[in-house]
């Protein structure tokens, strides 16, 4: 059995949001990984703004670039706030996740939901500089603040990561 590695490329989902004008963040653990905690992960955490015009770009971003939804219906339904919110009362759908069909890039969630006011997310976002362009993810309080209410095992450790990490950053 051969092992087929982690999907790496999320590099060019943030170029073809960019290009597409969608105002996102990157949380979850791509985010922690760029802020330099060694972390493994297999799909890449959106939030997008929310309003119906910038989400149905987003989907439709996410559509063209070969992304197909994982849930049996038409993701387009994501853009209008009130099958969102069906989709989050009734189905408990925290997130609205994508699969790549090349398979060459990590799967995709957008969150449903703000996890916080996206403004105050937005504006507090750091540019990341990466080979082919800037994108931003979800500061480190953001992450503290989102991972302590997910309250998962695993985002109690990425805390404790990014705290260290801080706290090492500010008595260098």
């Amino acid at each position: 059995m051969v092992n087929q590695p982690y999907p790496v490329d999320f590099e060019s989902i943030f170029e073809f949001m960019n290009a597409a004008g969608i105002r996102y963040v990157c949380v979850g653990g791509i985010a922690v990984l760029l802020h330099g905690v060694d972390r493994v992960t297999a799909d890449l955490d959106l939030v997008v703004e929310l309003t119906p015009a910038s989400s149905l770009k987003a989907i439709e971003a996410l559509l063209a670039a070969g992304y197909r939804a994982k849930i049996p219906a038409d993701p387009r339904g994501f853009a209008d706030t009130k099958t969102r919110r069906q989709w989050l009362d009734e189905k408990h759908m925290q997130v609205l996740s994508f699969w790549d069909t090349k398979r060459t890039r990590p799967d995709v969630d957008i969150f449903v939901e703000y996890p916080l006011d996206f403004e105050t997310l937005y504006t507090e976002s750091v540019p990341v500089k990466l080979g082919r362009g800037t994108y931003r993810i979800a500061s480190v309080e953001h992450l503290i603040v989102m991972k302590r209410n997910a309250g998962r095992a695993k985002d109690m450790q990425d805390i404790e990561e990014l705290q260290a990490r801080e706290n090492k950053h500010k008595k260098s």
